[in-house]
């Protein structure tokens, strides 16, 4: 009912109400397919396309971004534990992002150096941890990549007739 009721409100304002997002965390709804070792609810694919097609006939905007938010945990099982325990463990964590590699990562030692930019970053604007895919620079290889929500700049691009509570404008990282 509560989304029912706030979609008007989602729409004008062009992405979920930070209040909203955190009582749709709060319900497990960005931790659906999220693993049960990192607080998740491991629904099933069946249960998990149901959940969002219920989200969806209430507030289609909420639906996308829930979607977004518990594809994007997928990530974990291509971390090692430790490094997607502290960016997946909270149980009211919120995770985003966008795989496709529109950015760059270079070698630096252990670690990568980002850049990039992303179109399309559904419900970012609540997120703790988005992610970006990039081009590992001299290779063919493309790696999901999560910052912390800070180093993240989001652009107010988002300018569309539907889908408009979702928030999918750009965002950018620079030397991440």
């Amino acid at each position: 009912d509560t989304l029912s009721a706030r979609a008007a409100e989602c729409e004008a304002a062009r992405r979920l109400p930070a209040d909203l997002a955190r009582e749709m965390s709060e319900a497990g709804m960005f931790r659906l397919i999220t693993p049960a070792s990192l607080n998740g609810l491991e629904a099933t694919p069946l249960e998990f396309m149901q959940v969002l097609e219920a989200l969806a006939k209430a507030n289609a905007s909420a639906s996308w971004c829930a979607m977004i938010a518990c594809t994007s945990t997928l990530s974990a099982a291509y971390m090692d534990e430790e490094t997607a325990a502290e960016i997946f463990g909270d149980p009211d964590v919120i995770a985003g992002g966008i795989f496709a590699p529109m950015g760059k990562a270079v070698m630096d030692g252990d670690d990568y150096i980002v850049n990039g930019r992303w179109q399309w970053g559904s419900g970012s604007a609540n997120c703790q941890w988005i992610g970006g895919g990039a081009m590992i620079e001299g290779t063919k290889d493309a790696r999901m990549f999560f910052f912390p929500s800070g180093d993240v700049e989001l652009h107010d691009t988002w300018h569309v007739a539907g889908l408009k509570g979702t928030g999918s404008g750009d965002m950018s990282v620079t030397n991440a």
